[in-house]
């Protein structure tokens, strides 16, 4: 695997970039657009990205105590910087196809249990960044044996696992679309929102966002329709500037006594302090565990791409490629203090709605994340824009994504075994995650905490994850289950009975 990878490199570059600058080239993986193309499309795959980049560094560093300081700066400038550059990495020598990565959500429950288990703090810090090398090497080595232990992996599991990506999207892209979980949290308990601003007007901007996405895709000709996404996010972006408090602006202030720095113009991602690290037995296994999940979630995203944009399932140098380098990519990126970074099923979605597919476009906005790294203006005004108005736009992604894993099954066929396989799939692995139980004082609780009453909360942690629930049911009953279900032995034996 490692020498097709790296197989006709120079001239995997070269096709990027290669012939004249067309913008039929758009739905092509290979040869250049012109700019005025490859700028807006490039930097709509950004803006989907953007914010949910940070967010997983938010929640754990808020858990483990370190949100606020320089260690949480320096992690999202990292993230920034490391999503371009991975990105980078994967159009050109890894899988070479389309995709963006972005900061893994798969790994917060694991890297709070961490964090607190060692007492959070700077301890937790580094305890963490050690685990994703370890990890991130694991994944890298393991992913280079895809050519092996991929062939255990029948049709119907990442047809699966594509679903259950999108399904494990569906709660994110509501709780945007109606505020943002703060939002939605300060209206529950005080009946208002924290910015005084009345809550029906995020609604109101939720459903301009979503009209203006639907309200271009529809009326616009050409290419220029598929940058319905960015067009949705721009027009919410401006109503919700007009509504006074919505629009949190503090992050675009800029401190005129430091040119360089987090309130500067300038700052650029800094190398953590490695003589830090701590590489600690049970973190770095939990955290490889997880790797495997991400792993999962790639093949999931890397097949639900090509299906949507290319129309053909991934070829084995694709998928380990995408594998391969998403391990290398987090591995470097916690060198800057960045968390595991792999492929961003948001992108996915675009692609399964524009069926923009072309390396070169992506590349340019690949290109904008690392400028904006270096830049934290630029940066704090993507994350200025309000969850409302990405939800606005994630509905229609995310949707796009299960949409794409149901298509994929059908494709397959409806044979009784797949329907069985999908049936339970769905049920146990999806349903375990959004199963809840009410408690004597009236709260509810998910089921998965039964694990952590029990003392494996890792495992809880685990089971959370209906991804590798949907792939570790239904690559069991892709084996176990015979492929013809339609058999029936007992008219077979007096047929049998009959002849004789």
């Amino acid at each position: 695997m490692f020498k097709k990878i790296f197989k006709n490199l120079g001239e995997g570059i070269k096709e990027v970039f290669k012939g004249p600058a067309e913008k039929d080239n758009l739905f092509s993986l290979t040869g250049r657009t012109p700019l005025k193309n490859a700028i807006p499309f490039g930097i709509q795959h950004v803006l989907a990205m953007f914010a949910a980049n940070i967010t997983p560094i938010i929640i754990v560093f808020s858990v483990v105590g370190l949100l606020g300081t320089d260690f949480a700066v320096y992690s999202m400038l990292g993230a920034l910087f490391m999503a371009g550059i991975g990105t980078i990495i994967q159009l050109l020598i890894g899988a070479r196809l389309p995709i963006v990565i972005g900061t893994s959500f798969t790994f917060v429950p694991i890297f709070i249990t961490i964090g607190l288990s060692v007492g959070g703090g700077e301890a937790a810090y580094y305890t963490i960044l050690g685990s994703i090398i370890v990890g991130g090497a694991f994944a890298t080595i393991f992913s280079l044996f895809y050519k092996w232990w991929g062939k255990l992996i029948k049709p119907i599991v990442p047809a699966i696992v594509v679903l259950g990506i999108g399904l494990s999207l569906l709660a994110s892209g509501a709780n945007q679309f109606f505020g943002g979980t703060s939002v939605i949290a300060e209206v529950i308990e005080t009946g208002k929102t924290a910015s005084g601003v009345p809550y029906f007007c995020y609604i109101i901007v939720a459903l301009v966002t979503i009209i203006s996405a639907i309200l271009w895709s529809i009326f616009v000709k050409g290419v220029w329709k598929n940058i319905n996404i960015i067009v949705g996010i721009i027009v919410g972006y401006i109503v919700s500037c007009c509504i006074p408090g919505m629009v949190n602006f503090s992050g675009l202030v800029i401190d005129s006594n430091a040119l360089v720095g987090s309130h500067g113009i300038i700052d650029f991602p800094h190398i953590i302090d490695v003589t830090k690290l701590r590489f600690e037995v049970v973190p770095c296994v939990l955290t490889s565990v997880c790797f495997i999940v991400a792993i999962v979630e790639a093949i999931g995203d890397t097949t639900a791409l090509c299906n949507s944009g290319l129309e053909r399932e991934p070829t084995s140098r694709e998928l380990g490629g995408a594998l391969a380098f998403d391990g290398f990519n987090s591995t470097i990126g916690s060198l800057f203090g960045a968390l595991p970074l792999t492929t961003f099923s948001q992108n996915v979605g675009i692609v399964a709605q524009t069926k923009v597919v072309n390396r070169f476009t992506i590349f340019i906005g690949a290109s904008f994340l690392v400028i904006a790294s270096f830049f934290p203006p630029v940066a704090n005004f993507i994350y200025s824009i309000p969850d409302v108005v990405i939800g606005g736009t994630m509905v229609i992604l995310f949707g796009s994504i299960a949409v794409v894993g149901m298509k994929s099954i059908s494709e397959l066929g409806w044979s009784d075994k797949n329907i069985l396989i999908v049936a339970i799939s769905i049920c146990l692995g999806f349903g375990l995650t959004i199963a809840t139980v009410t408690l004597s004082n009236g709260s509810t609780a998910m089921s998965v905490g039964l694990f952590k009453e029990l003392g494996l909360g890792w495992l809880g942690d685990l089971l959370s994850n209906n991804v590798l629930n949907m792939f570790v049911i239904s690559i069991i009953l892709s084996w176990a289950l015979p492929d013809d279900m339609h058999i029936d032995l007992f008219h077979k034996k007096n047929k049998k009975s009959e002849e004789k």
